[in-house]
């Protein structure tokens, strides 16, 4: 049921990683880890850009709502954005799309994912969101939420592959 190695090389920031190792350290006998296995004060680096999003089923799928969102996440929204549905947060249609499907696919699958994409929002225009989703369970099992960390970086500061013959990074919308 939990992804191990294969998918933390997969994860680009070292940032990432460790939170990655740190959230697969809490995964005990293939059970998903709780909220409450989750100690803020083991994650003190990465809390401004830590979120926690409750996952609700309804008669149409999964509504996701942000029920912790860290400072950080002021910086890119210049808003509060805590306690808001996901399809209602201030970024651009095809971001709210995509983060549906990102969250989803973690509800669905019960497996953490990673990835980059633009933020969406004006004032991260020039920034690429590097991101992690972790699933949370209750009952090991069935995900009722989803612990988040974003990395955010300049797209200037990107560096530039240097394998010739590589794929330059894609940045998703």
């Amino acid at each position: 049921m939990l992804t191990g190695n294969a998918f933390r090389h997969q994860i680009i920031l070292p940032e990432q990683q460790h939170f990655y190792d740190y959230w697969r350290s809490k995964c005990h006998g293939g059970r998903l880890p709780t909220r409450e296995d989750i100690n803020p004060s083991d994650i003190t680096p990465y809390l401004p850009m830590v979120s926690l999003i409750d996952v609700q089923k309804d008669t149409t799928g999964h509504r996701f709502q942000c029920r912790l969102a860290g400072t950080g996440f002021w910086d890119l929204y210049e808003e509060e954005i805590q306690g808001r549905f996901v399809h209602d947060l201030p970024m651009l249609p095809e971001q709210k799309s995509y983060w549906h499907r990102v969250l989803g696919q973690v509800a669905e699958n019960r497996r953490p994912t990673a990835g980059v994409t633009k933020t969406g929002t004006p004032l991260g225009s020039h920034l690429a969101q590097f991101w992690i989703r972790l699933p949370l369970s209750r009952n090991g099992r069935d995900v009722d939420l989803i612990l988040g960390y974003d990395h955010l970086v300049k797209m200037s500061d990107i560096p530039a592959r240097k394998d010739t013959n590589a794929e330059p990074m894609r940045i998703t919308a």
